[in-house]
């Protein structure tokens, strides 16, 4: 940088550097006014004449080199042309310094939450946990996870789900104490490491994190919630087993209800065998992968983008208001998400409202066949008989009443909901008002009464679905 003892005001040739970025000379500073700073340093120093060269970063103006002669005589006729090159060679020399500094930030950071990533959690973690077995220190884990991240991204898209990931992050780094290391490990996965903390510090540190989450207004979504693992060095023969077993409780509670926080056990790791884990990581893996395809054919139905996610998110507060338990609501989400998959069949040229069309009246069979093994007998019977009616009209078996599925009836009128309120190719969209008068029509025809009748709750629940008056 420019030398500090220098003045950058007055006519010297770091000053004047430092106005014009071009290279200086002063041939001689006793011809500079008396009280010129400049002049006053460069005779306190014993400088008679001065050249400076810009140094360049890039575009960026980094410094100056100042070469100085104590007799206006000594100085060289050639001093720019030879300081010039010199300054090219400081600047690429710390260019390149700077861009390795940067490169070694953005290899330890994660670019979307500014926390510590992947790579230097599992750097810390070793480093710390080797520091505790040497001294006898204690060392404590948590594992976080978003519980149903996957829904915010679905039914808000990713940029608010970026959002929220922020936030979780900014809540998570602002509980922590300076000596701990708060990571993003994962997709929505947060690690949180407590150098000098019991496993019963770590458990509470946990249990504020979860309830300030929890409590916090975040974008533009419903309430957010952690589940959290937590375990302790002194349980654990080393950092990988650390990790393993604060994840068995991570898992543990995400299996038990979410929204918790459990610390580790010796019964915990019992309860939860290596083919459960792998089995649950698989069916999420391949649920993952219905989604996309489902995401596909909305986008295919030109005005369909978002239609699979908001069927799903209205058919969770219609089971809600029907009342339905939290574990089936969840899994009738899951289903409602991808229940038109089976359009991924439908021939070009086809009209996917054109219920004559025996194409259209194959896709809910097919799509319950692509769900195979993914999805559970119960939810692949919902999408299968999603396009039945209540009065026995429907497709592809004409089942009436109780005889078609409860998790069908209700996304039956949740995708009707949709198509009216949205509107389709071959259907304008129509007044929340209107449509709500239209599924009252219906009732006991094509809807079941039951869920028609609990239409004005879950609207009322589901933001932006429409009218909550009756």
């Amino acid at each position: 940088p420019l030398i500090p003892s220098r003045p950058l005001d007055g006519d010297g040739a770091l000053a004047r550097v430092a106005a014009t970025g071009r290279s200086v000379r002063v041939p001689d500073y006793a011809a500079l006014p008396a009280d010129d700073p400049a002049r006053l340093a460069a005779m306190a120093e014993g400088c008679a004449a001065s050249v400076a060269v810009p140094v360049r970063v890039g575009a960026r103006l980094w410094g100056a080199v100042l070469v100085s002669w104590p007799d206006p005589v000594m100085a060289a006729p050639d001093a720019e042309a030879r300081l010039e090159r010199f300054a090219e060679l400081v600047g690429l020399a710390v260019d390149n310094a700077e861009t390795r500094a940067a490169l070694a930030r953005q290899a330890l950071t994660d670019p979307l939450t500014g926390l510590a990533n992947h790579r230097a959690f599992h750097a810390r973690l070793t480093e710390e946990a080797h520091r505790a077995r040497r001294h006898g220190r204690p060392l404590a884990l948590i594992l976080f996870d978003i519980d149903h991240f996957k829904q915010v991204n679905d039914v808000h898209g990713h940029q608010r789900g970026d959002d929220v990931l922020r936030a979780v992050a900014r809540l998570l780094r602002d509980e922590a104490r300076g000596g701990d290391i708060v990571a993003r490990t994962g997709g929505e996965e947060f690690a949180w490491l407590l150098p000098e903390s019991s496993v019963g510090h770590a458990l509470r540190a946990a249990e504020r994190a979860r309830a300030v989450v929890a409590a916090s207004a975040l974008p533009d979504v419903a309430p957010v919630t952690l589940s959290a693992g937590v375990a302790a060095l002194a349980d654990a023969r080393g950092a990988s087993e650390l990790v393993a077993q604060a994840d068995a409780a991570l898992y543990w509670a995400k299996a038990h209800g979410r929204d918790l926080a459990c610390r580790y056990t010796p019964e915990i790791a019992r309860s939860l065998s290596a083919a459960d884990r792998a089995s649950h990581l698989a069916r999420a893996e391949a649920l993952q992968g219905l989604r996309a395809l489902a995401q596909t054919v909305d986008r295919r139905l030109a005005g369909g983008e978002g239609h699979s996610e908001r069927v799903a998110d209205l058919a969770g507060h219609l089971a809600a208001a029907c009342g339905w338990p939290a574990d089936r609501v969840a899994l009738l989400r899951e289903a409602a998400l991808v229940h038109d998959v089976g359009l991924v069949g439908l021939p070009e040229g086809h009209v996917a409202g054109d219920a004559a069309d025996p194409a259209v009246r194959a896709h809910p069979a097919l799509g319950a066949a692509i769900a195979g093994d993914v999805l559970g007998v119960e939810q692949r019977a919902w999408i299968r008989a999603h396009h039945e009616r209540w009065d026995g009209g429907g497709y592809p078996e004409g089942r009436a009443g109780e005889d078609v599925p409860d998790g069908a009836r209700i996304i039956a009128v949740a995708e009707a909901w949709d198509v009216m309120v949205h509107g389709r190719p071959w259907s304008a969209p129509r007044d929340p008002a209107d449509a709500l008068a239209e599924c009252r029509v219906e009732r006991g025809a094509q809807f079941a009464p039951e869920v028609v009748d609990a239409l004005p709750a879950a609207l009322a629940a589901a933001p932006g679905g429409g009218p909550a008056t009756p």
